[in-house]
């Protein structure tokens, strides 16, 4: 199956740039090129778009408030000159960030990671089809998970590194495989016990007793590092202080010995 691109770009050697790398990957086709986000709202109405190629600075309506924009999106790859957007465009859950000029190779690991994205959700899908709750009861220290058509496991809490939001999904990460379910986040959150597991970010859900390090906006999860989102800092800090020795209030920096 061919994943169904747009590509929207006010330049026309940008989009004809894209055009070329998008023909030269087999599982991709293009529906259209649009010299602007207004030229691109009705197809995304009338069509199933699997990935969109966006520039940032365009007239009338620029890349991230088109985003804003939609209800249901489908993979965005940003492609822009300017790389101070780049934060403010993985807030809204673009799937990668490629700086002008773009190369080959760069737009193909772009374009590789959105399949694996897109083949995941299409997976926890038809997971969804067959089990319309791919959750079931919390019970003592463990849940069940549908993870295929006749198969359910059991998720152990203390196995749990971290669970990330991917929209209408979740991936449950574990130390060595991960699972992608249809859920939501919040819900997951609603019946997850508190004193184990804590929001970090409007993304990400961490075990607790997995953290094994906070720097800056950052913490470490099994070596994995998780972006702290300012809202949910303060409540972390708070427990991260609660479970702790010789860390103070964050209005006193702390210096070595």
């Amino acid at each position: 199956m061919k994943l169904k691109c747009l590509i929207i770009d006010d330049e026309f050697l940008a989009r004809q740039l894209l055009d070329g790398y998008v023909q030269k990957v087999p599982y991709l086709e293009v529906a259209a090129l649009c010299e602007s986000a207004f030229e691109a709202i009705p197809l995304l109405q009338e069509q199933k778009i699997d990935l969109v190629f966006l520039d940032v600075n365009m007239p009338d309506l620029n890349g991230i408030d088109f985003i804003r924009t939609l209800k249901r999106k489908p993979e965005i790859i940003i492609t822009t000159a300017y790389s101070e957007h780049a934060l403010e465009g993985y807030q809204l859950d673009v799937i990668e960030y490629l700086l002008k000029p773009i190369y080959f190779e760069r737009f193909l690991q772009a374009v590789n990671k959105a399949k694996d994205q897109i083949d995941l959700k299409l997976k926890a899908e038809q997971q969804a089809k067959t089990s319309p709750s791919p959750i079931a009861g919390m019970e003592g220290n463990s849940f069940f998970i549908k993870t295929g058509p006749q198969k359910i496991i059991r998720v152990s809490l203390d196995s749990i590194l971290y669970i990330e939001s991917l929209h209408e999904y979740v991936r449950i990460h574990l130390k060595d495989e991960n699972y992608t379910i249809y859920h939501s986040l919040k819900a997951l959150l609603d019946i997850l016990p508190s004193e184990q597991f804590v929001q970090i970010h409007r993304s990400f859900i961490v075990n607790f007793n997995r953290i094994t390090a906070l720097e800056g906006n950052t913490v470490k999860v099994n070596n994995i590092e998780l972006k702290v989102g300012k809202n949910f800092r303060d409540d972390l800090l708070n427990r991260i202080r609660s479970n702790s020795i010789g860390i103070g209030s964050s209005k006193t920096k702390e210096e070595p010995e």
